[in-house]
């Protein structure tokens, strides 16, 4: 068997120490991969991506292409760049900018629309808390969320309760995501979000509110929370989570953070 192995790793053209060397690059790298789309990225273009550059390793690697692995390595190295500033840059660097990308930004225009966004959110909000029914909607601000709603579904359809209460509906295919709301517009739903790392986050809060948390450490959207466990809502903003909220708060919150422009 070890004839044959060795033979083999011959007829690649390899000796056993650079065939070793380069099987140790290919995990390292695979294991890098791995980690980075588990903890980096929440797009599903990205993680076929990496999926793509795994294929590829394991090309170059049952054929002993050497320029592939190279190749792939320049990859590799662009990916896990682009994942990195990310993290540096924060918002930005995530794909989540400021409004400089106006083409892609709508605003609520006037002030009564404002009013009637506001009343469907607060209708939305109270069905949704007597109901005990899991729900995370995030109204987008300043900082475009295109990356989160390219790896979504997308709707791209006017905000009314009657679409809130059917994409939360319990046990249907979009109800554990978020809906993200841009302008009057709901723009997709079934998005997902990099939770919190945070330590000090009180232990009944589930996953819903740590990824509410984590968009408002990424970007400065508002997002709204509403528990299955216990109906109560919650907010955050800019990092931080407010608890138990009634209506009224809600209302009065809403209306600082809904931009009319």
């Amino acid at each position: 068997m070890m004839e044959v192995l060795k033979n083999y790793i011959e007829s690649l053209g390899h000796t056993y120490v650079s065939f070793i060397f380069e099987c140790i690059i290919v995990l390292i790298a695979i294991g890098l991969l791995v980690y980075l789309a588990i903890y980096h990225f929440r797009s599903k273009t990205i993680t076929i991506l990496y999926a793509s550059i795994l294929i590829l390793f394991a090309i170059c690697f049952i054929m002993g292409l050497r320029i592939g692995f190279i190749v792939t390595l320049v990859m590799l190295l662009f990916v896990t760049l682009y994942g990195f500033v990310g993290d540096i840059l924060g918002p930005k660097g995530r794909g989540y900018s400021k409004s400089s990308g106006k083409q892609n930004k709508q605003f609520i225009t006037t002030e009564e629309r404002k009013k009637e966004l506001i009343d469907t959110l607060i209708r939305t909000a109270s069905h949704l808390s007597n109901r005990k029914v899991g729900a995370i909607i995030t109204i987008e601000k300043e900082h475009n969320l295109n990356s989160l709603i390219e790896g979504s579904v997308k709707l791209d359809a006017e905000v009314t309760f009657e679409l809130l209460e059917t994409i939360f509906h319990p046990n249907t295919r979009l109800h554990d995501g978020a809906v993200i709301i841009r302008g009057d517009r709901i723009m997709c739903a079934s998005a997902f979000y990099q939770p919190s790392q945070k330590k000090d986050i009180p232990q009944h809060y589930g996953s819903r509110h740590r990824a509410a948390i984590g968009i408002s450490e990424q970007s400065d959207a508002f997002t709204i929370v509403v528990s299955e466990e216990t109906g109560q809502i919650a907010v955050t903003i800019g990092g931080t989570i407010t608890g138990n909220v009634s209506l009224d708060d809600l209302r009065t919150a809403l209306n600082q953070q809904l931009i009319v422009r």
